[in-house]
């Protein structure tokens, strides 16, 4: 019984109140290998057409869509994408207006419309300094709030398909 326990409780996302840095989510850690991700109970949404391709996994109880998705390039978790419940380690969260954010990161956060719902939907991008880490959030071009945010390696925060 403590087994099943205990396998039932390694294959959980992290905590809802878990902080979202530009470096992971928990023990969720932007460079981590898959064989990390695999120990923590995540799963591939599907095997990557080449060795090393770029494909999500996640944990086998959310969908990609309710939940995290997690961007796996190289075989090396390189983004989270974020579509509910986690906020960032400095306050941004999830249904939060686009205001609310932009005063939580200051003007080092730059607004820019998003490539598909724009002028209205925006992205809200932060890069870190002297790092190659960033967060995009999006926001919703009808309410105004955000709707998702990714975290992770810069050069694959900025992918708008993710890994299409």
């Amino acid at each position: 019984m403590i087994g099943v326990l205990l396998a039932f409780l390694l294959v959980q996302p992290p905590p809802a109140d878990t902080p979202v840095t530009m470096h992971g989510l928990g023990p969720l850690r932007i460079g981590m290998p898959v064989s990390a991700l695999r120990g923590l109970g995540a799963v591939p949404d599907f095997q990557p057409d080449e060795a090393g391709g770029c494909h999500y996994w996640r944990f086998p109880q959310e969908s990609q869509e309710s939940g995290l998705g997690l961007m796996v390039v190289d075989d090396r978790l390189v983004r989270i994408d974020i579509h509910q419940s986690y906020g960032t380690a400095s306050g941004a969260r999830i249904g939060m207006t686009e205001a609310e954010i932009r005063a939580v990161y200051g003007p080092r956060m730059r607004v820019e419309p998003h490539p598909y719902t724009g002028p209205d939907g925006h992205y809200l991008i932060y890069q870190a300094r002297d790092e190659p880490y960033g967060l995009i959030v999006e926001t919703d071009h009808e309410s105004g709030r955000a709707i998702m945010l990714r975290v992770g390696l810069w050069e694959n925060v900025q992918w708008i398909e993710g890994c299409s």
